[in-house]
């Protein structure tokens, strides 16, 4: 005979908070968006010949020579943030956690393929979607691609040195649409599902606070809620018995 059935909502509210992005996470987030919107506005005006606002604040003199000092500290920045989050990841059981949740698997391009099916149900998330995946991999490998093409770009004697003029080119132009790759898909896909989503609109909070409802959680990770409710139904029932 089975136990006694437990209420969902009682062993999870719709307003108890679940901490999604603690405030290591928020920090490393806001470090990470702030060094990009500085990279991209001291980086992607020098493809098209400008140096941009730059010009306007220190003159057209010396705008070429400011541009560069700023672009290579918030490059610096953003080499450091990476690395403390590599450690974090590394180095805590949260970080851990997070990694493995990330991971690529199978049920990820299936939920991929059935978006553009429109016979299949929504496909349903566990604390990553496949969609949140694919950023964090992605962010990870185009950091990577820019951190090494951007560290012969930094130094062309030195570059030229060990490679051939085609080949310091071949890093100019990877550099340059790679950037141009990551600010189209933070404007176009980041920015809908944070910001014009419409279930989340005018934007989702997560980024600035971490926290998530019960009610947020069977919405958009209802593998991970129905987890967490397995998780409680059997810690409760272990206590009723006992009782």
């Amino acid at each position: 005979m089975s136990g006694p059935t437990i209420d969902p909502a009682v062993l999870i509210p719709d307003d108890e908070i679940f901490v999604r992005m603690n405030r290591v996470e928020r920090w490393q987030h806001g470090l990470l968006a702030a060094t990009f919107i500085f990279l991209i506005l001291t980086g992607l005006p020098v493809l098209s010949g400008e140096v941009g606002v730059i010009r306007l604040v220190v003159g057209k003199t010396c705008a070429h020579a400011v541009r560069g000092i700023l672009h290579r500290a918030a490059a610096l920045v953003l080499i450091a943030d990476l690395f403390w989050h590599l450690l974090y990841t590394l180095l805590t059981a949260r970080g851990r956690q997070n990694l493995r949740d990330r991971l690529p698997r199978w049920r990820d391009l299936e939920d991929a393929l059935s978006v553009f099916d429109f016979r299949s149900a929504r496909p349903e998330f566990g604390r990553y979607s496949f969609v949140e995946k694919f950023e964090y991999w992605a962010l990870i490998w185009g950091s990577a691609v820019m951190i090494v093409t951007g560290f012969f770009l930094w130094s062309p004697g030195f570059s030229l040195k060990l490679f051939p003029l085609w080949l310091h080119q071949v890093f100019v132009v990877i550099h340059g649409y790679e950037a141009i790759l990551a600010f189209v898909a933070i404007l176009i896909w980041h920015t809908y599902n944070v910001h014009l989503n419409p279930e989340v609109f005018p934007m989702s909070r997560v980024w600035l606070d971490g926290r998530m409802t019960g009610e947020e959680l069977r919405r958009f990770h209802p593998l991970e809620y129905r987890r967490i409710l397995e998780e409680r139904e059997k810690s409760k029932k272990c206590i009723m018995e006992r009782e």
